[in-house]
């Protein structure tokens, strides 16, 4: 059993560090909700930050989406927005949960058109290899739904704040118990001195995910572009490498050419050297033979 939160925009200013310290090990975060007015589609507009903060402390993560939804349709299209706009490159370790408890809207449609907006989210999520879950407290799921069908297909998130948890009797293999928000009869309602609603979880979700590889929303294109850029870094060291090596043969070769040319002026003196001492030779030579000549004629 794990100690959890669940949080969105009105949590803030959570310092994730105490969180962390205060033995809390995942975090349910909303990603976004439908408007009131027109069922507009929204994102948590804290839910980036919420995400990063958690990750960078060590934490499990799961989300949740405040659904309106009251048909197959509308549930599937909050999903592919959840998808499109929060889950899309993430890795999650918890169940992506569509949180029904709306009072607006769902409270006044049928069980039938609740189950198939429930449906409508979790098929659409399950499509995308995610581990959906339903959120829902005790009377939702007595009077406004068929819970004993979902629960056998879909993971329940149960809301109950007592001293006991929901009878595993009557409610079966749910994974997460909700004991408590404001109120809270099992430990302190505050985390990092902040009223939040906190939770038990009874599954190992983290084993669930990794084992099946569910809940990695992270899309092939993006590690192949991850790799690519690797791949360009590797060629622009090849391409260093070439142009060092190049850099060295000219140096090698300016190297050469400067001992060829050495050679050459030596070979240069040496010339000018020969070309003296021949000069020298034939001079001798001539003054050697006009003085045997001189000393021939002055000898008649």
């Amino acid at each position: 059993m794990k100690m959890g939160i669940d949080i969105s925009t009105f949590q803030n200013k959570l310092n994730f560090k105490v969180v962390k310290e205060e033995n809390v090990k995942f975090v349910i975060i909303r990603g976004g909700f439908t408007g009131s007015a027109n069922k507009s589609l929204n994102k948590d507009d804290r839910f980036e930050q919420h995400y990063k903060n958690a990750v960078a402390n060590n934490l499990s993560v799961g989300v949740y989406y405040f659904s309106r939804a009251t048909s197959y349709n509308e549930g599937k299209k909050e999903a592919e927005f959840l998808y499109n706009n929060c889950l899309k490159n993430k890795k999650f370790q918890y169940p992506i949960y569509i949180d029904v408890e709306d009072n607006y809207y769902q409270q006044k449609a049928t069980k039938e058109q609740i189950d198939s907006a429930i449906k409508g989210f979790c098929e659409y999520i399950e499509s995308k290899k995610g581990y959906a879950g339903v959120y829902c407290n005790l009377n939702w799921a007595n009077n406004y739904m068929n819970y004993n069908e979902l629960s056998k297909k879909y993971d329940f998130w149960l809301a109950y704040w007592g001293k006991e948890k929901p009878s595993r009797n009557k409610y079966g293999n749910y994974g997460v118990w909700q004991y408590g928000g404001e109120t809270n009869y099992i430990r302190s309602n505050k985390i990092d001195n902040m009223v939040v609603d906190q939770n038990y979880s009874y599954k190992n979700y983290e084993e669930i995910m990794s084992k099946n590889n569910l809940n990695n929303f992270i899309e092939k294109d993006t590690i192949n572009k991850d790799d690519n850029i690797n791949d360009n870094d590797d060629i622009k060291d090849e391409d260093n490498i070439n142009n060092d090596n190049d850099d060295i043969k000219d140096e090698d070769n300016i190297n050469n050419d400067n001992d060829i040319k050495d050679e050459d002026n030596i070979n240069n003196e040496d010339n000018i050297n020969e070309n003296k001492i021949s000069f020298f030779t034939k001079l001798f030579k001539k003054i050697y033979n006009f003085i045997i000549n001189l000393f021939k004629k002055n000898k008649k």
